[in-house]
């Protein structure tokens, strides 16, 4: 028996957050994380077995999370994190201030009364971990620093910690992949470095970029590549595949070297480890492994994949509108009209500049202006259906949001299926259904 918990939240890093803190609060946890209200509705509907649920605070018009839990009759303890105020609640009194199963904690929040709340609505229970002297972190997180503030430890055995990593230290991708590699995956840090250096929601401050690092340890590119590629490594991605976009990849980067504006793009980009730089590198992943399973396998398309996953968002600075996919998400987002209109033009806008510098050809053009559109009609700028849109396009539209939907869900393995039923309801028709067959096997 486990101890299951819910955590809607849809900035990725501050769901790390809540992480880090159920897995020190409780053992034999079991935590089943999802981005939005539409996703926490689907699986408390399908199930209410969890112990608790931390989430932000969905409200649409007069109705919010607390009246659907009253629609389901769920009364599962709660804990809303959320930058809403009190009074932009439905009802906080009569949902949270009087109901002894409820909390509310305002972002940016305290870790330390994070941590008392998760504890206080877990209850008397088993599964409340005893106090320890040591917090412990997923090892992959140690991916994305550079700079050890506090010293680290890996754990011998209940009573003994090693100290492997130390205050002030710099250390290597193989360093961190030596751990995982044997199994190692949790390091520990001194209970008291964890109060102090997770300040705010939204950062893990234990570790920190540092521009005075050796250039050896810098590559924050490749860090994000190493955690990227031990998280898709989980899915059906062929060691081919990985090998050849990463070759196709360091290739477009030296051609994006003759032309200074592009060279800049990409370099911003590289130097970002959030949602757009790991999309486009998912992006074409699974672009490349839909196409060699359906036995395109010419160079030309292979390529065409690889340079449009490249570029295809490099005038988006946002991830929000990054993430924006359909004509019913971008009016949902009520964006400002030049925001708008970037999203909307972004494919063509980035087209022109890349046909400008030789860089793109008819195929690669075709994808860009398109790689929003729905085989429904439901997608954006033009509204096509399947048969307006070309075989290699449907390609790289399944593949952008295969990349999207893992994304949104943590990479949880668990969520496969649910990821598959998506793409099938919303993608699976006409010449679409043979690549939807494609993406059944790489859940699998």
């Amino acid at each position: 028996m486990s101890f299951n918990v819910l955590v809607a939240e849809p900035d990725f890093e501050l769901s790390d957050i809540y992480v880090l803190g159920i897995e020190n609060a409780f053992q034999g946890v079991n935590v089943i994380r999802v981005s939005n209200f539409r996703e926490l509705k689907l699986k408390l509907q399908s199930s209410k077995d969890y112990k608790l649920i931390v989430t932000d605070y969905f409200r649409e018009g007069d109705d919010d999370i607390f009246s659907f839990y009253d629609s389901i009759d769920c009364n599962i303890p709660s804990l809303v994190i959320t930058s809403y105020t009190e009074a932009e609640f439905v009802n906080f009194e009569r949902d949270v201030t009087y109901h002894k199963k409820r909390e509310h904690l305002p972002k940016p929040f305290s870790f330390v009364k994070f941590e008392k709340l998760l504890t206080q609505l877990g209850g008397v229970s088993t599964f409340v971990q005893s106090s320890s002297a040591y917090k412990k972190i997923n090892t992959e997180y140690f991916l994305r620093g550079t700079l050890a503030i506090c010293d680290t430890y890996v754990k011998l055995s209940d009573s003994k910690f090693v100290k492997v990593i130390h205050r002030g230290d710099t250390f290597t991708i193989s360093q961190i992949e030596s751990y995982l590699d044997r199994d190692i995956n949790y390091l520990y840090i001194n209970k008291d470095d964890i109060d102090e250096y997770v300040k705010k929601a939204g950062e893990v401050s234990f570790l920190k970029y540092d521009p005075s690092t050796p250039a050896e340890h810098l590559d924050i590119a490749q860090k994000s590549m190493m955690t990227l590629k031990r998280l898709v490594g989980r899915y059906g991605i062929s060691t081919g595949t990985s090998t050849v976009v990463d070759s196709y990849v360091s290739n477009i980067s030296k051609l994006a070297q003759g032309s200074p504006k592009l060279r800049n793009l990409l370099k911003e980009r590289e130097n970002m480890t959030n949602y757009l730089y790991d999309h486009c590198y998912l992006t074409s992943l699974f672009a490349v492994e839909i196409s060699k399973q359906l036995e395109w396998v010419k160079k030309d398309n292979i390529e065409t994949l690889i340079r449009t996953a490249v570029f295809h968002d490099l005038l988006l600075e946002d991830e929000a509108l990054a993430r924006i996919s359909s004509q019913e998400e971008l009016l949902k987002a009520e964006l400002t009209d030049y925001d708008k209109n970037l999203v909307l033009g972004h494919g063509r806008l980035i087209s022109e500049m890349l046909e400008k510098e030789g860089l793109a050809d008819q195929n690669m053009y075709e994808i860009l202006i398109n790689h929003h559109e729905r085989p429904d009609g439901s997608g954006f700028p033009r509204g096509l259906y399947a048969n307006q849109i070309k075989p290699l396009t449907a390609v790289f539209i399944v593949a952008h949001e295969l990349a999207k939907q893992i994304e949104l869900r943590n990479y949880n393995l668990d969520e496969s299926r649910t990821i598959y039923q998506y793409l099938a309801d919303n993608f699976g028709r006409d010449h679409f259904e043979k690549i939807i067959k494609i993406v059944d096997k790489i859940l699998k």
